[in-house]
């Protein structure tokens, strides 16, 4: 089953206003004064590849459990954790980079020590889903750990 990554307000705005400005600052820079080819390249990445790419992993990012696998697609990269390596999953919030558009996140704990944060839409609906997949996970429904 696929799920769609939520996407929060305000990274919308970080997403989109940093590929619109790049855009705009690069080709302001290009139309002010005439520029050597290295400069043209450098505007040329910075304001047209950057943003690009941004765009390519907003647009991009969900994930598909299926029976055998979590498979988490983010733009141009592709991370494939088999179900059974799964051990334990917890709501968060947790703000650390990862694949995932909202900071209303699933933390997944696999193998001995990696985890991931993800961000599905509907992280009841994901969680039961996965539950249901991987009868041997630790479910935690607090979004912080006990002390």
């Amino acid at each position: 089953m696929k799920f769609n990554s939520k996407k929060d307000w305000w990274l919308t705005l970080i997403i989109w206003g940093g590929a619109l400005f790049a855009i705009g600052s690069g080709m302001y820079g290009l139309m002010e004064k005439p520029a050597d080819l290295f400069i043209i390249f450098i505007v040329i990445f910075g304001a047209i590849i950057v943003p690009l790419f941004m765009l390519w992993m907003w647009f991009t990012t969900y994930y598909i459990l299926n029976e055998e696998n979590l498979i988490i697609k983010y733009g141009p990269f592709k991370s494939t954790i088999p179900l059974q390596s799964i051990n334990r999953v917890k709501k968060t919030n947790n703000p650390l980079s990862s694949p995932a558009l909202s900071l209303k996140r699933v933390e997944i704990h696999y193998d001995k020590y990696n985890s991931v944060f993800i961000s599905p839409v509907d992280r009841a609906e994901f969680i039961a889903l996965l539950c249901k997949r991987c009868p041997q996970i630790e479910y935690s429904k607090s979004k912080t750990p006990k002390s």
